[in-house]
């Protein structure tokens, strides 16, 4: 399945949530479908901006969502967004209908209705604002091999500026990681006194293939047996927990010559 570029950043994603609120808003106070014009403005006003907070605080809740699974597979595909369509659909649907059900609406229609008659043809009418806004920005999404990224540690003079390409794994050392990664394509090593855990938010482009390693996929070169990776200029183990994702990084691995021949 091919892969799609996925704008990772909170900030942009913070416009498209805007955007389709302030969007979802004006449609229902000014436009004032169905029944809602029988509505005066003011109570228009009054209770129908609440349906575009849902809307923002819904897609707020799914970014950190997909950013997770992309940082976990390693891309993001048309199967992903999808799916990520869908979750934002379900979610709105089931804190509308609540909202249309509470004691400020005071709505009649059970949920069936609801879905069918109101919030389904609202739905596909905004749909097509919130595909445009995440295609454009995933469209804009900075190129990995450009990018560049701070790496903060616990103590204030752990600091790691570097391109995300030039970063090739990192790795738990206790209370600290070793970032490894390239300058003029020479491996260099520094240790960040911060837990793996802590660190992998801040780079949610690399991938776990080991409680104690996160890789860079862009580095991947081939599996030098079934529990081992060979990365630019060194290698790193990939448990079994993770073995199905790195995977996906080689169609034609060798391990699945060797798994195969095992089973």
């Amino acid at each position: 399945m091919s892969s799609l570029k996925l704008n990772i950043h909170y900030k942009h994603h913070l416009l498209v949530a805007i955007v389709l609120a302030v969007w979802l808003v004006a449609f229902l106070v000014l436009i004032a479908p169905f029944d809602i014009a029988e509505l005066p403005f003011a109570i228009r006003l009054e209770i129908l901006p609440f349906y575009g907070l849902i809307s923002f605080v819904t897609y707020m809740i799914l970014v950190p969502v997909q950013n997770w699974v992309y940082g976990k597979m390693g891309r993001w595909t048309f199967a992903l967004e999808l799916i990520i369509i869908v979750l934002f659909n379900c979610l709105c649907l089931v804190l509308s209908y609540f909202y249309y059900r509470s004691g400020i609406v005071n709505g009649e229609y059970d949920f069936v209705k609801f879905m069918l008659e109101v919030y389904y043809p609202i739905f596909f009418i905004s749909i097509p604002i919130l595909l445009f806004s995440r295609w454009f920005l995933n469209k804009k999404a900075v190129d990995l091999n450009s990018e560049k990224i701070i790496l903060t540690g616990d103590n204030k003079l752990d600091i790691l500026q570097l391109k995300l390409s030039d970063i090739i794994c990192i790795s738990s050392a206790d209370n600290y990681v070793e970032v490894s990664y390239l300058i003029k394509n020479e491996l260099h090593k520094k240790l960040l006194r911060i837990t793996l855990k802590n660190m992998q938010p801040q780079v949610p482009d690399l991938m776990k293939v080991h409680r104690s390693h996160l890789i860079n996929p862009i580095h991947f070169k081939d599996w030098k047996n079934p529990n081992t990776i060979r990365l630019t200029q060194m290698e790193v183990p990939v448990s079994k927990n993770y073995k199905k994702d790195v995977l996906s990084l080689h169609d034609h691995s060798p391990l699945k010559t060797i798994d195969s021949s095992q089973s």
